[in-house]
């Protein structure tokens, strides 16, 4: 009976079997009862009944369930509103409902995840707008200095940042670069937290990096999960003195182009990274950079160093310090931004970044040079483009 119950195909057999039985056992009990003729009609009424009752029996078990299916499935074809249907058989009529169910419930989880990822990216957007309006769009004068610095984001939100932030007397410009753990909204929202606090430092009149790092990291550590930390390094650049001075707080080094020499200095940041401890007053201190006129400093995110070719090397500290090292006796700190973003640019190729990278060139023109507009650029990665383009890395 299972196979009958389970299959269309099976209900016809059975009734074909049953009204050839019926008939075959019928002429068996007429001719052993010696009855020769039967009248026509009769036969014709008992065909005729027999087939109705096949008829209304295929007619509710297959027809009708088929029909309110049917019925569904035209509806959702034609975007009106559909509901699902409870199996009333177990052949291929409720197998065909039951896969309806599974459909039309999996497009509803479908249409929640797609309404749920318009409202993520919507959110996404706005995270992405404020983030970059914490990010400067201008930065102060620092007179003797050449500056360019840009960012560009591996996602809608990113962990680099950077900042130029004048002290209340207007003696001191403090120029700092960081990097949060990973990138995406946890990173975003630490890295909005540091520029907050750095910001809120300067102002309130920190004299030395030592203490802008060791403040920032007292505010910071006890707000912010221990998983998650930012490396920084934070430049002093004493205007009167023309001095410059760096403290770390576990960044990567710190490049200096000597023009004299025409070498690299690869200078190891040290400190440890903001949010790690609670106290780093006794770890981190302020160091001098001598400058000479034509020096150049690069500041970097390790979205650079770590960035992969198409055959998986890493671009590394070493190919950056001879692009600086090709690149630094250039007249502008523009054109040692542009030289070595060229030569990053040339070995990675059609990268698809991973990582947010960030860089700052800062080239020593002398006292007397009069100081310029900081070039900056902030931009992201565009998720349209990992898939489209065909064009060699760039910030823009």
């Amino acid at each position: 009976m299972r196979f009958i119950r389970k299959s269309i195909i099976g209900k016809a057999i059975f009734f074909f079997a049953l009204l050839l039985g019926g008939i075959v056992g019928g002429g068996i009990y007429l001719r052993r009862n010696g009855i020769e003729e039967v009248p026509s009609d009769w036969i014709m009424y008992g065909a005729v009944a027999v087939l109705l009752l096949i008829f209304f029996v295929f007619v509710w078990d297959v027809f009708m369930p088929l029909a309110r299916v049917t019925r569904q499935v035209t509806n959702l074809l034609t975007g009106k509103t559909f509901r699902r249907i409870t199996p009333s058989t177990i052949d291929e009529v409720g197998v065909f409902t039951h896969f309806f169910n599974e459909i039309t419930l999996d497009l509803e989880k479908i249409s929640y995840d797609v309404k749920e990822r318009r409202r993520m990216s919507s959110e996404l957007d706005i995270a992405s707008s404020i983030q970059r309006d914490v990010l400067p769009k201008e930065a102060p004068e620092a007179p003797g200095l050449d500056i360019v610095a840009k960012t560009r984001s591996a996602a809608e939100v990113g962990g680099d940042t950077f900042d130029f932030l004048t002290t209340a007397d207007g003696s001191q410009v403090f120029i700092y670069i960081g990097d949060v753990t990973g990138h995406g909204v946890p990173s975003g929202l630490i890295m909005m937290m540091v520029d907050t606090i750095v910001t809120s430092m300067v102002y309130q009149g920190v004299s030395n990096g030592q203490e802008l790092i060791a403040h920032t990291n007292y505010l910071l550590h006890p707000r912010i999960s221990s998983r998650l930390f930012m490396t920084s390094v934070a430049l002093r650049w004493d205007k009167s003195n023309q001095q410059m001075y760096f403290t770390g707080a576990g960044h990567e080094h710190v490049l200096v182009y000597r023009k004299r020499r025409e070498e690299v200095d690869a200078i190891p940041s040290g400190g440890i990274a903001l949010g790690m401890i609670p106290d780093v007053s006794k770890i981190v201190q302020e160091k001098p950079i001598p400058l000479e006129i034509g020096d150049c400093i690069v500041l970097y995110t390790d979205g650079i160093t770590e960035a992969k070719n198409q055959i998986g090397e890493m671009y590394g500290l070493g190919r950056l310090q001879k692009a600086l090292k090709r690149n630094g006796y250039k007249p502008s700190a523009e054109a040692v931004f542009d030289g070595i973003t060229k030569d990053f640019s040339d070995f990675v190729e059609e990268y698809v970044q991973m990582d947010d990278i960030t860089m700052i060139v800062i080239k020593y023109m002398g006292k007397d040079f009069a100081s310029q507009k900081v070039k900056l650029t902030v931009s992201k990665e565009n998720a349209e483009e990992i898939i489209t383009k065909s064009k060699k890395w760039d910030w823009a």
